[in-house]
């Protein structure tokens, strides 16, 4: 859990740097907190995923940047290029990066373009490297990047049973339109995937309230042409992942959009307090503070968990209990429920399962759920759906196959 927790640290302390050289110290300090209370980045910040890692390798690789063509300097430059190569490695996905770069390079004055050189040479090197590897791991120096091309084979519950997986996935409406909607919501698969991440609570009031304070103070940014480029960076990233690429398209896909947003939050938020216009900015970064705040409150502690799976995995012995692919994924930070085989691949008596309400229809043995004393007005919120919904209350269970 540390491990993902210092990597999300470092992109939330970079990204602040990084504001604060291109929109001042007073915009700086509102980024870093609205990022961090959103709960598509704070929910997953001690889980062992990639997002945070694919995005603390994208920050100095754009610091970098800035620095050596303020600097022109060679070296820098191909730090810079190394870092996005190890952002690439930590998900392919930021390979998008390259076609920005080059976009960027376009925009830049002619003796500012040879760092092109440097840049792509740090790129380059770390990619010889992997490749080498590879060729004496596997034999070929190009296997990680044929796994990757074929990642749309390995079955998942999250794409249609409809979609041809032998197709490749990029530009391929099937895919874009099978991947299943975070929010339920199905229009048409040309927009479903923005509908969803601002209905999704996860990221929505974030991206909800750029947008809204985007459209009710214009006056403050549109001669603004970095805050338009970086809005106009984010969208194409957006694009590319999500109708070139066709990635599933879920919350934790975009934390590079989620930055975009909270640099627009800020930058307006700070130009709109200097004015006087300050009630909705002050509004909208208390609602997302407190809505960041209880959505984390509602949080299973996966501790309790934990020492629970443990606990009946030794009374029933590791060689009689399966489990499924979700809970071995939830759990997998648990030695006992990682060893534990999925029961599609070994009939055991007993299943262990991490069910969302309540456990399956079956013979229960043994059954789990956590629930704590909550504060009086909190109840009566949620009671009342203000701000905060019923409490995801998970069970643990363990279902005897007879």
């Amino acid at each position: 859990q540390l491990v993902p927790l210092l990597y999300a640290l470092a992109g939330l302390v970079l990204f602040s740097l990084n504001v604060r050289r291109l929109f001042g110290t007073a915009a700086a300090a509102i980024p870093g907190v609205v990022l961090a209370a959103t709960p598509a980045i704070s929910m997953h910040a001690l889980q062992p995923m990639v997002d945070g890692g694919e995005c603390a390798w994208c920050r100095p690789a754009l610091v970098a940047g800035q620095f050596a063509l303020e600097r022109r300097s060679r070296g820098i430059a191909a730090l810079a290029g190394a870092c996005l190569a190890f952002a690439i490695f930590s998900r392919t996905t930021s390979v998008v990066m390259v076609p920005i770069f080059g976009l960027i390079w376009l925009q830049l004055p002619r003796d500012a373009r040879r760092l092109a050189l440097p840049f792509g040479a740090g790129l380059a090197v770390v990619f010889a490297a992997e490749a080498a590897a590879y060729w004496i791991a596997a034999g070929d120096p190009l296997y990680s990047w044929r796994l990757m091309l074929r990642h749309a084979r390995i079955p998942s519950t999250e794409l249609a049973p409809w979609v041809d997986t032998t197709k490749s996935p990029l530009l391929n409406p099937d895919f874009i339109a099978g991947w299943r909607p975070s929010m339920g919501i199905r229009v048409h698969w040309s927009i479903d995937p923005v509908l969803n991440l601002l209905a999704d609570p996860k990221c929505g009031l974030t991206l909800a309230g750029a947008i809204g304070l985007a459209i009710v103070y214009r006056d403050l940014w549109r001669a603004d042409r970095l805050l338009i480029s970086l809005v106009g960076y984010a969208a194409l990233h957006f694009v590319v992942l999500t109708y070139v690429l066709a990635v599933d398209p879920k919350p934790r896909m975009f934390w590079l959009e989620f930055a975009g947003a909270a640099v627009v939050i800020a930058v307006i938020a700070t130009r709109a307090w200097r004015t006087g216009r300050r009630l909705l900015p002050v509004a909208l970064l208390a609602l997302i503070l407190v809505r960041g705040a209880l959505l984390s409150y509602d949080r299973p502690n996966p501790g309790n968990m934990a020492a629970t799976a443990d606990a009946w995995i030794a009374r029933l012995g590791a060689g009689n209990v399966a489990t499924d692919e979700w809970t071995r994924r939830t759990l997998t930070l648990v030695p006992g429920v990682a060893a534990l085989p999925v029961q599609d691949e070994a009939a055991r008596r007993y299943r262990l399962v991490l069910a969302q309400r309540a456990c399956p229809p079956g013979r229960i043995v043994a059954a789990q759920k956590w629930a704590r004393a909550e504060w009086a007005p909190l109840a009566w919120a949620r009671g009342h759906a203000l701000f905060i919904g019923p409490r995801l209350e998970p069970v643990l269970c363990v279902m005897d196959r007879g």
